[in-house]
């Protein structure tokens, strides 16, 4: 059965002409999933860590094709199923802040305004949050404050850094004390919650505005995790404008991946990368009969019409 599954899969590859189809091709965005982990037989060998990398049409929210890899040359070879006429239609590019990614979409796609994710961005804020948190629970501890260990605790980061509208009763309390009495922690969530609204702007010279005083802020609370990611984001402002203006994220992606995950449980992990993209394809592409005519495969048109099963 397993021979059958690839050989039809194989057979429908031939006929995924993008070309002739027509895709609304204006927003695309790429991402790569976990494929395995090689484990290493001794201890002091390093693990080997596999990915696919995905073109993913956000229109249609399917995967048009996918290589082996997170380099921007497995980025390459998954554009390569679009004729260039059709790489110049596409007029948004959702990803992450991979610079590899970037490359090739900005040599590959002349068009194309590259939006970097606001999922990542939220993401890597969180993150700085977390290590001021980390310090300042190193410190609480040192000196025994049994409050600020409980409000700055590892299970707790993500309250810390959760929007104040989404937050119970309870712990809004608790961070109001917390805030009161942790300058550090008082300056990093100002930081953050004013992060989140700078990305909430609704055109590009608001969001120039409000990231220019975001700057001010984070040189004002003099915290060395801000400053860096203060850096960060002055590199990739011009990508993060590209969200501001068409809204478009990796959040499909972020959908198909999951969905990837679940098919590589079902099939209890995949050793084959050719059958496992191909079950991508299969899965959350075009390469199944819904979209590729099948049914003159089996039977000629003469016992077709005479058979109603399809065995």
């Amino acid at each position: 059965m397993w021979d059958i599954d690839q050989y039809r899969m194989k057979q429908m590859k031939k006929h995924l002409n993008y070309a002739e189809r027509d895709l609304d091709l204006e927003s695309m965005s790429a991402d790569e999933v976990h494929y395995r982990t090689i484990f290493g037989k001794k201890s002091s060998d390093k693990n080997k860590v596999q990915f696919v990398t995905n073109l993913v049409c956000t229109n249609i929210s399917k995967v048009l094709s996918n290589a082996m890899g997170r380099k921007g040359s497995s980025l390459l070879n998954c554009l390569k199923v679009l004729r260039p006429e059709q790489l110049l239609k596409i007029k948004y590019f959702a990803l992450d802040m991979h610079d590899a990614f970037i490359k090739v979409v900005e040599h590959a796609c002349k068009n194309a305004k590259i939006c970097i994710d606001r999922f990542h961005l939220a993401q890597g804020v969180n993150d700085v949050f977390d290590e001021v948190r980390k310090i300042e629970f190193k410190l609480a501890k040192d000196n025994e404050d049994k409050f600020l260990m409980e409000v700055l605790a590892p299970h707790r980061k993500y309250i810390l850094v959760e929007r104040e509208k989404n937050l119970s009763k309870k712990d809004y309390t608790k961070l109001e004390r917390l805030l009161d009495i942790n300058k550090n922690i008082f300056r990093a969530s100002v930081l953050v919650e004013y992060f989140h609204k700078v990305l909430d702007k609704k055109n590009v010279k608001e969001f120039r505005k409000s990231l220019i005083l975001w700057y001010r802020f984070a040189r004002e609370a003099k915290l060395k995790s801000f400053l860096k990611f203060a850096n960060t984001l002055r590199k990739y402002r011009h990508y993060i404008e590209g969200y501001i203006m068409s809204g478009l994220t990796t959040a499909v992606s972020e959908g198909l991946n999951n969905k990837i995950k679940v098919l590589k449980r079902m099939g209890y992990g995949y050793t084959n990368p050719v059958s496992f993209m191909l079950k991508i394809l299969q899965r959350c592409g075009l390469l199944n009969s819904k979209y590729i005519d099948t049914s003159s495969w089996y039977w000629p048109p003469e016992m077709r019409l005479a058979s109603t099963t399809p065995f």
